[in-house]
């Protein structure tokens, strides 16, 4: 008889079902194929007559007997031959299925990492939708502040338009009250305190016409600068130097030209007053310079009071600010 080749299966890497069908099959077909080689050789086996002992068998009958054993010899040998094959494929079915599990158990990890990939990009697109979404709000609300910032800026605009033509109007308005108080003070006549040397004793003194205005003395003067209740200016050039007393002594400092004074004259404004605005920075020209003060509204009230009803006197201030009427 001749030997069947069978060829192995090579180790299975992909489809493992497959493989294990047909190693199952070709193990059936071996099994079958045996089946029949020990049939006819039981067969064979039962149709060879028995020797006796002793007896030599005849020379005519040896002949087929001699080809029965030597092909159930052959019959045997290929039947270790198919049973070695068969124990090789059934290795070859053992390692198929231990390949089988561990392609198993490498699809279920790739099945797990395929399913958390899935979780991940479904979580990863939530997450870019919400981005979207929060993108488009934020371009929504930059729309909305720029519209209002170009809304602010054309306000900003007409603010400024406006605030110009106002600035224009108030130079226009310093300008003219500036010019009223020039014109108001060189039409309107200030008492002037005068110091007159005492007249000869030989000759009375004339009658004098209108009111006088005047401090008691120059220490009344001094007290009423330094409690601040009389506030005493040299003015030149539309500049004005305000002069008040410091520990006793006279102090100078530029100040905003008064809306109104009482202007005097400079022989009555005592001499170290004079003598402080002389030494002052940025001081004026002495011939320039007009001396005035301002009274507090008590002592223009007792003025009033005074010289309501009277024609002429001297009305003397005193270092408490009291007004005497003398005629």
């Amino acid at each position: 008889m001749r030997r069947r080749r069978h060829a192995r299966l090579p180790p299975a890497s992909g489809a493992a079902g497959g493989d294990t069908d047909a190693l199952q099959t070709d193990v059936m077909r071996f099994m079958s194929i045996i089946g029949l080689c020990l049939m006819a050789v039981f067969a064979l086996v039962q149709g060879i007559p028995v020797q006796e002992q002793g007896k030599p068998a005849p020379p005519a009958q040896s002949s087929p007997a001699a080809r029965i054993r030597q092909d159930i010899k052959a019959q045997q040998q290929q039947l270790r031959e198919l049973q070695t094959e068969l124990h090789t494929l059934q290795s070859e079915k053992d390692r198929t299925q231990r390949v089988l599990t561990v392609a198993q158990q490498h699809l279920e990890q790739l099945a797990g990492q395929t399913r958390q990939a899935r979780e991940q990009r479904d979580r990863l697109e939530g997450q870019l939708h919400n981005l979207e979404r929060q993108l488009e709000q934020g371009r929504k609300g930059l729309v909305d502040i720029e519209q209002a910032s170009m809304q602010e800026e054309q306000d900003l605009t007409e603010l400024r338009g406006r605030l110009s033509s106002t600035q224009l109007q108030l130079d226009h308005s310093r300008k003219a009250i500036e010019a009223v108080k020039q014109r108001s003070r060189q039409q309107v006549a200030s008492p002037v305190i005068e110091k007159r040397p005492p007249p000869p004793a030989a000759k009375p003194v004339p009658a004098r016409q209108g009111f006088v205005l005047r401090f008691a003395s120059d220490a009344a003067l001094d007290r009423l600068v330094t409690t601040g209740s009389v506030k005493l200016y040299g003015m030149a050039d539309q500049q004005a130097w305000q002069l008040s007393m410091n520990a006793g002594r006279p102090a100078v400092a530029q100040a905003i030209f008064p809306g109104w004074f009482h202007e005097m004259s400079a022989l009555t404004v005592p001499a170290h007053y004079l003598h402080s605005l002389e030494n002052a920075a940025n001081r004026p020209g002495q011939a320039s310079i007009v001396w005035g003060v301002q009274l507090p509204a008590a002592t223009k009230a007792a003025i009033a009071s005074l010289a309501k009803g009277q024609q002429a006197g001297a009305l003397v201030i005193q270092s408490d600010g009291q007004v005497l009427l003398e005629k």
